[in-house]
């Protein structure tokens, strides 16, 4: 699932790269409708919502390019908002977080 998330932050660099990934482990990619791609990311909230009550989501994954995979204030907020862990990763780096919410 991983190298599968680190391609996709590969493929879309600079870009942030953003997705899902299912309680079966399977990792999703949707597209970034964030008006600056570059430092954001923005999944579509019917495309998520679909899959929220389709199956259940494990983690909300994003990509922090050039940059630690440490959570902004943004991330932390959204994160607790949706009520889903994020699960970021930084690129080309490959580390990783992941953010509970509160």
């Amino acid at each position: 699932m991983m190298d599968s998330i680190y391609e996709a932050a590969k493929k879309r660099a600079p870009e942030e790269m953003c997705g899902i990934v299912t309680v079966d482990n399977e990792f999703i990619e949707f597209e970034n409708i964030a008006e600056n791609i570059k430092l954001h990311f923005k999944i579509d909230p019917i495309t998520l919502g679909m899959y929220q009550l389709n199956s259940k989501i494990k983690y909300v994954v994003h990509s922090h390019y050039d940059s630690k995979c440490n959570p902004s204030q943004h991330d932390i907020d959204n994160c607790n908002s949706i009520g889903i862990p994020y699960l970021i990763v930084s690129y080309p780096e490959k580390d990783y977080c992941i953010v509970e919410p509160k």
